[in-house]
């Protein structure tokens, strides 16, 4: 007898056979024994999850002569037939290849007669979504309302190829991933009946390398058996497999924590020999820093699916690692896995991110940046100031202290001519404002007096109406900070509005009867307010208009907190 692969020989012939699709199996059985079996079913899922299998299973109940417990015997004649694929009754039919319209006009005219040895006729279509639009529209009918002896079973990994008039006359059955753990236990069962030798960590290294897939674990287990005979160990089934040992991952993890680049350069040589392709190097990285990251959770190492003793060593490797570091590590990673496929170079792109990775600090919370002492940011905000005085205090060398003396010099008299102008414009107005703040208790009842109402008035009381705005309304008062009364003709005051965009500009406008009102409350008059863009007096407002950048964040310690450690401003 001619040799039979793994997936045909250990192919389940019950439904109690099917390993990882409980939700399935048990909903067919029941619908056997309650005698609710629908003329149409839609098996969907990813390769190698047992779809047809189902499919044939579910011809071999709705056919079986002997039914055991809803099981099929597997002794009839029936079961015999649609075991070794020549019953008459039950058709399989690869949609791949049958696609047409005219496959499904046959269909429909063989579906009238019945069936030649069993109780129905049965339509395994595989691979059903390659069906053309017009095959698909050809079955709608039939597929609603077939004879009483027809039965279908749709086939397919690509659900939403289907049309949806398709999938609503049909039971649809998701099939999941099946886990490691449990095609590892199938895979143990396989060698055991077979009496073959194995370790448990070749058999957590076949089962991650399927993805979730039986028939690709059971593929891979055949050439396994091929290369490493009667004894399956880790050692030898990793060049088979184009494994990396886990120790490379823990040296290149170790290397990039302790920044040790010629650890990571030897490592990396050690993976480029070994040949494996660079998006398995990469994934098997993304899975091992995701081992890590697990394994920092107390306790949560146990459901790693690795052998205990590489469970113990990624949690006491966890210990020297930040949560936050992986993370970010895994999300490099996760982005570099898809542009591997379309880089020019893609040794080149995998050596520069493990490379980058040398240069990145370690992760700091923003919790632990704003609970340090303001002491210790003064200190360090002074050895920051304090580095350029140190480098301006130096004695210039020989050979450049005649020309940089010449440059500092015109440098310093062309800063203090730029300085003048601007502040002429506040030392010219003291005189002015003299009599004012002499007399400053006087001031608010001149603010008061109806006569006296002037343009300096009302700038040297700007800052007023803006407080007053902020307490009822602080967006608004956000945008007049950058605002200052230009003119006063006749009870119309010409506002500037400067380095402010449009929108709130617009803001302003949307709020001026709010501003009108305010400013006769504290005036005492009322004015009507216009406001203008003029960028050319910006020098000139920025000077007059009074610094409030501590107005947003008064009574909010954790505003006030951020803006001294990061040295920062509110601008709206």
């Amino acid at each position: 007898m001619t040799y039979q692969v793994l997936s045909l020989k250990w192919r389940p012939q019950t439904f109690s056979d099917v390993v990882g699709q409980d939700h399935v199996t048990q909903t067919l059985k029941n619908a056997f024994a309650k005698d609710r079996i629908a003329q149409g079913y839609v098996f969907t899922g990813p390769r190698g999850v047992g779809k047809t299998t189902m499919a044939r299973l579910m011809a071999k109940g709705l056919n079986c002569q002997n039914p055991v417990d809803y099981e099929p015997c597997n002794a009839c004649s029936t079961c015999n037939e649609v075991t070794a694929s020549r019953s008459m009754d039950v058709l399989e039919i690869d949609g791949a290849s049958n696609r047409g319209i005219d496959e499904i006009r046959n269909l429909r005219e063989n579906i009238k007669f019945p069936p030649m040895n069993a109780k129905f006729k049965v339509y395994i279509i595989d691979e059903v979504h390659m069906l053309t639009t017009q095959a698909f529209n050809a079955l709608l009918r039939t597929l609603e309302e077939p004879p009483p002896h027809g039965k279908f079973i749709m086939c397919t990994t690509d659900i939403h190829k289907m049309p949806a008039t398709i999938i609503s006359r049909c039971q649809r059955f998701d099939f999941n991933r099946i886990s490691s753990t449990i095609i590892g236990d199938r895979m143990k069962y396989i060698l055991d009946a077979d009496e073959i030798k194995y370790d448990t960590e070749s058999m957590s290294a076949i089962s991650l390398k399927a993805d979730g897939s039986m028939r690709d674990a059971l593929s891979i287990l055949d050439q396994v058996i091929s290369f490493a005979g009667e004894n399956i160990e880790f050692e030898k089934i990793t060049k088979v497999l184009g494994l990396i040992p886990y120790d490379l991952y823990f040296h290149l993890t170790t290397a990039i924590k302790e920044k040790h680049a010629e650890n990571l350069i030897e490592v990396l040589n050690n993976i480029r020999s070994l040949g494996t392709p660079l998006e398995d190097v990469v994934n098997g990285l993304n899975q091992h820093l995701r081992n890590l990251l697990i394994s920092t959770v107390k306790g949560a190492e146990s459901s790693i699916e690795v052998n205990p003793e590489l469970q113990v060593r990624y949690a006491t490797e966890a210990v020297n690692w930040e949560r936050r570091d992986l993370m970010r590590f895994s999300h490099v990673f996760s982005i570099l896995e898809p542009e591997l496929r379309r880089a020019a170079q893609p040794q080149i792109l995998l050596e520069m991110n493990l490379l980058k990775m040398l240069e990145m600090d370690q992760t700091v919370s923003i919790e632990e940046i704003l609970n340090s002492t303001p002491q210790s940011n003064s200190a360090s905000k002074a050895v920051q100031y304090t580095i350029p005085e140190k480098k301006d205090q130096d004695p210039p060398t020989l050979s450049s202290a005649k020309n940089t003396d010449k440059k500092v010099i015109e440098e310093k008299k062309e800063s203090i001519k730029k300085e003048i102008p601007k502040k002429k414009p506040i030392k010219k107005e003291p005189p002015k404002q003299e009599s004012t703040k002499k007399e400053k208790p006087k001031s608010e009842k001149q603010v008061k007096e109806k006569t006296n109402l002037d343009l300096e008035n009302i700038k040297s009381n700007w800052h007023q109406m803006i407080s007053k705005i902020g307490s009822i309304k602080n967006s608004i008062a956000m945008v007049l900070e950058h605002t200052m009364p230009m003119e006063l003709n006749n009870r119309k005051l010409v506002v500037t509005v400067v380095d402010q965009p449009r929108f709130s500009f617009d803001r302003l406008e949307r709020n001026l009867q709010l501003i009108e009102s305010t400013f006769e409350d504290i005036f005492e008059q009322s004015v009507r307010i216009t406001f203008l863009f003029n960028e050319e007096i910006q020098e000139d407002i920025k000077h007059e208009v009074p610094e409030s950048s501590n107005r947003p964040s008064k009574g909010d310690p954790v505003v006030s907190r951020v803006i001294e450690v990061f040295d920062g401003e509110i601008l709206r």
